[in-house]
C-alpha cells in the first residue's frame, strides 16, 4: 500500500504558488493564441487522435497547436469523446482550420461488435480507460494513427515505426518512469517478467492495422480485464501485453516523462537539447505545461524540427 502524503501548510503554500505560476503561463498562451490558424500547411494520411472529455479539452488546443507548429505536415486529427456532447469540442475546434472528425467512443466500439470482439466492447462499456483503447484500436483499422493525452506536448515530428505490407500490423508505445500497471491483471495472466523490462506508458501510441487479426488473445484477455469496471491502469497494462508480443517502444531520451522537475528548473534543459520530440505532463498539468506551451507557441513557429518519419525499430 503507498504511503499517505503528509500535507503540511508550508506544502499547501508551495502547491498553490505553482498554480499561480502556471495560471500566469496560461494566461499568456492565451493572449498570444491566434484566433484562426493559417491553413496553408501541407497535410499527411496520418491520424493523430485524442480521447477527452471536458477536463482534457482545456488543453487540447495547447496540444495541437504544438503539432501544427512543430510537425512537417499536419496530421488528420480525430477527437474520440467519453460521452462528452461533440458540440463541446467543436467550440475548441474553431481555431482548427482542416478538416476533422468527432466520433464517440459508442461509435468506435461498434467497428469491433461487428467483429464479435464482445468482450472488449464491454470492458470499454464498464471502464473509461478502455474508451480510449478502443478508440485507438477503431482508428487503426483504417490507417496509421498516433494517440497521444491531452496532457502532451510536441517539439517535433514523432519517430514511426515501418509497417511491412506483409505483416500489416505495427505498434508502438512510450516508456514509463515507473511500472503503473494493474497488479491483479499481472498474477492472474503471470506476466511478472513485465516488471522486469522497462516499463511501458500508454501516454503516447503508435498503431497501424488490425490488432483483432493480430493478437488472437485479445478476446482471453479483455474477458478478465472487463471485471475491473472502477480500476485504473488496465488499459496500460493491456497496451504493454500487445507491445511485448508485437511491438517496441520510444525511450524516456525521446519522450520526456519525469517528476523530477515539480519545483524547479524554471528553464529546462530539453528546450535546448533537440533530443526530445514530446513531453507527458503526468504531474505538471497545471504549471510548466503551459510553460512549455507557450514557449513552443512564441518560439518554435519558424524553427519545426524535421525527422525521419519512417524508421526502424528501437
Amino acid at each position: 500500500m503507498a504511503k499517505k502524503k503528509h500535507i503540511t501548510i508550508s506544502g499547501i503554500i508551495v502547491e498553490k504558488s505553482y498554480t499561480a505560476i502556471g495560471y500566469i503561463f496560461k494566461s499568456l498562451f492565451k493572449l498570444f493564441t491566434p484566433r484562426k490558424l493559417s491553413g496553408e500547411r501541407e497535410t499527411s494520411d496520418l491520424t493523430l487522435m485524442l480521447f477527452s472529455g471536458v477536463k482534457g479539452g482545456k488543453m487540447m488546443k495547447a496540444v495541437l497547436l504544438s503539432v501544427y507548429t512543430t510537425w512537417e505536415k499536419v496530421p488528420q486529427v480525430t477527437i474520440v469523446t467519453d460521452g462528452t456532447p461533440k458540440e463541446y469540442f467543436e467550440g475548441i475546434m474553431a481555431f482548427w482550420p482542416f478538416p476533422y472528425k468527432i466520433k464517440t467512443w459508442k461509435e468506435e466500439a461498434e467497428v469491433f461488435r461487428a467483429k464479435g470482439a464482445t468482450n472488449l466492447v464491454e470492458f470499454a462499456e464498464g471502464n473509461v480507460y478502455a474508451r480510449k483503447m478502443i478508440g485507438v484500436l477503431a482508428e487503426a483499422e483504417n490507417g496509421p494513427t498516433v494517440y497521444c493525452d491531452t496532457d502532451v506536448l510536441w517539439f517535433g515530428e514523432p519517430r514511426l515505426p515501418a509497417r511491412t505490407p506483409r505483416e500489416g500490423f505495427a505498434f508502438r508505445m512510450s516508456t514509463d518512469n515507473t511500472h503503473c500497471y494493474h497488479m491483479p491483471t499481472i498474477r492472474y495472466f503471470g506476466r511478472q517478467d513485465l516488471l522486469e523490462k522497462p516499463p511501458f506508458n500508454a501516454g503516447v501510441l503508435y498503431m497501424s492495422g488490425s490488432l483483432v487479426d493480430h493478437y488472437p488473445e485479445l478476446e482471453d484477455q479483455m474477458a478478465f480485464f472487463k471485471l475491473f469496471a472502477e480500476d485504473t491502469f488496465p488499459e496500460q497494462i493491456a497496451f504493454a501485453f500487445f507491445a511485448d508480443k508485437l511491438g517496441d517502444r520510444w525511450t524516456l531520451d525521446e519522450i520526456i516523462l519525469t517528476i523530477e522537475d515539480l519545483r524547479w528548473p524554471l528553464i529546462p534543459r530539453y528546450f535546448f537539447s533537440g533530443n526530445h520530440f514530446a513531453r507527458h505532463h503526468v504531474l505538471t498539468k497545471k504549471s510548466w505545461f503551459w510553460r512549455d506551451a507557450l514557449y513552443i507557441l512564441l518560439f518554435k513557429k519558424n524553427n519545426a524540427r524535421r525527422r525521419t518519419v519512417v524508421s526502424g525499430a528501437v
